[in-house]
């Protein structure tokens, strides 16, 4: 019977990466100097739904939710380059090397 580990990881590394892309995204579409109080106006009321200094600290968890994704999603590469065996049990050359590392 045929295992699929291998399977699975390459999808959760997928899955991670299209997160980290996401993530990033909204990061760069909402930077610090342009936070504004935003304001709802209720019939004569004006309420604020989120502050200024509740949309940084949601900005600033996301940046480090960002790098612990990052993290996971390199950790997870090494894991996965690490794992590639050459036939014969061989050395491989440096070219072939940098190859592997380089690859997704």
């Amino acid at each position: 019977m045929a295992s699929n580990k291998p399977l699975l990881i390459e999808y959760e590394l997928e899955f991670l990466e299209t997160k980290l892309q996401e993530l990033k995204e909204y990061i760069e579409d909402t930077p610090f100097s342009t936070l504004t109080d935003r304001l709802v106006t209720l019939g004569n009321k004006t309420l604020c739904t989120a502050s200024k200094e509740s949309q940084r600290k949601d900005l600033t968890q996301a940046i480090k939710d960002y790098a612990e994704i990052l993290r996971t999603v390199d950790s997870m590469r090494e894991k996965e380059a690490a794992k590639i065996e050459v036939r014969g049990k061989a050395e491989i050359g440096t070219m072939a090397d940098d190859f592997l590392k380089r690859r997704k």
